[in-house]
């Protein structure tokens, strides 16, 4: 079906509720909850009624509920890197001018994880240019951090401190592995995850994950970010653990230390196992940080749904109160200046991951980068780390050649 015939449908659709005084959004990710509160209160605010509908995978349902001509919403809430498959199939709403009401009270560049480049036609020269526009509104987002059993490496004479380079991470695993005769791992992470894959890639140089339309991956700083990572894992300096390993590893303490996500933070504090929280490391043969992902969710708005009650539902959810009210037990990055001012100071978790998230950087949103980038970089670097005498550099040449298929 393509997407002519996708509007279609969709402008058929719209046109039972477009007068309708309630507000439909599909929700995805933690903070239900919260959000169901927040919805009170904006319908006692302007009688302007939210339906919430939990959905998983709302992009995919979305797809699926057009072509059956079912029930769609008003509002989804997606991570950034849906949006580029969404504007492509013109399911989702041009929001510029959300952006310009809006943007002076927001973190500066959070929008800038739900822009779209278009080439277009210059109407004076009739060459292509790029054009920009925004096709969802931020909304939270989620970093990247190290966590780890203080006690663990306090009792065995290294405790971990900020400023800690990955050398010296590496150096106080290898000694927890020592002294407890191999019974805790000592640091480890999703080293074959496309979402570990770019802090690495950008550590050693890489600037742009998409270069001119292209996903680049056998340049040089790439090639120095797998040499690095091979030469740990397959080196046994570090381990690769797949994510439910990671998160049953680190709560049974049978993991010393890993990289993860902050949205684990809750759950963790839940389980009641004692842990703290590092930004992620200076690499020393890199001469830089590893730089975290800034992992956006927002609101994108459906095709011809951008009534006026939806824009006030979304500059509510986004004023001070509701963003502390959704963030501050979920530990998320609000994105209303005043609210992340506010709980960047609450405890020691907002604190360190506040300072992750400084220099952290956002995924690409294009629906090209994401059908290639996942699916290339993971199986590329399950083979490379599957080697043990050292990898083919085929290996990523053949990535490569699947990066530029069409």
């Amino acid at each position: 079906m393509n997407r002519y015939i996708v509007l279609i449908l969709f402008l058929l659709s719209m046109m039972s509720s477009i007068f309708s005084n309630s507000i439909t959004l599909w929700f995805e990710y933690e903070g239900l909850k919260q959000m169901k509160e927040i919805a009170k209160e904006f319908e006692k605010e302007t009688g302007i009624t939210v339906n919430i509908i939990q959905q998983k995978r709302i992009s995919d349902k979305l797809f699926t509920t057009v072509r059956g001509n079912g029930d769609i919403p008003d509002v989804i809430l997606v991570k950034n890197d849906e949006i580029g498959k969404l504007k492509e199939a013109n399911l989702i709403e041009n929001v510029d001018d959300v952006k310009s009401d809006i943007e002076n009270k927001v973190l500066s560049n959070s929008f800038e994880a739900f822009k779209v480049d278009n080439r277009v036609i210059d109407k004076e020269t009739g060459n292509f240019i790029k054009e920009a526009h925004y096709y969802g509104v931020p909304f939270y987002f989620d970093t990247q951090v190290l966590y780890y059993h203080d006690k663990v490496f306090y009792d065995y004479g290294f405790p971990l401190y900020e400023g800690l380079t990955f050398e010296d991470l590496l150096f106080a695993s290898y000694v927890v592995e020592d002294k407890s005769k191999g019974k805790i791992m000592g640091l480890a992470w999703g080293a074959n995850s496309p979402y570990w894959f770019p802090p690495f890639q950008w550590a050693f140089g890489k600037k742009e994950l998409m270069e001119n339309g292209r996903i680049i991956i056998n340049d040089d700083e790439t090639y120095n970010a797998i040499d690095f990572i091979f030469k740990n894992i397959a080196g046994n300096s570090a381990h690769l653990v797949e994510r439910q390993g990671l998160i049953s590893g680190f709560k049974s303490g049978k993991i010393a230390a890993m990289f993860f996500g902050t949205f684990m933070i809750p759950d963790f504090i839940k389980s009641g196992i004692e842990f703290k929280i590092l930004p992620l490391p200076y690499i020393e043969e890199a001469g830089n940080y590893m730089t975290p992902i800034l992992d956006y969710k927002g609101f994108s708005i459906i095709k011809g749904r951008k009534t006026k009650e939806v824009k006030r539902f979304i500059d509510f959810v986004l004023s001070k109160d509701s963003q502390v009210e959704f963030c501050e037990n979920l530990y998320k990055f609000p994105i209303n200046k005043e609210a992340f001012d506010k709980l960047k100071e609450k405890d020691e978790y907002f604190k360190v991951a506040y300072e992750s998230a400084r220099i952290g950087k956002i995924m690409p949103t294009s629906a090209y980068f994401k059908s290639k980038y996942w699916q290339g970089v993971r199986t590329m670097m399950t083979l490379i780390l599957n080697q043990k005498e050292g990898y083919d550099g085929e290996i990523v040449e053949k990535a490569q050649e699947f990066m530029d298929g069409k």
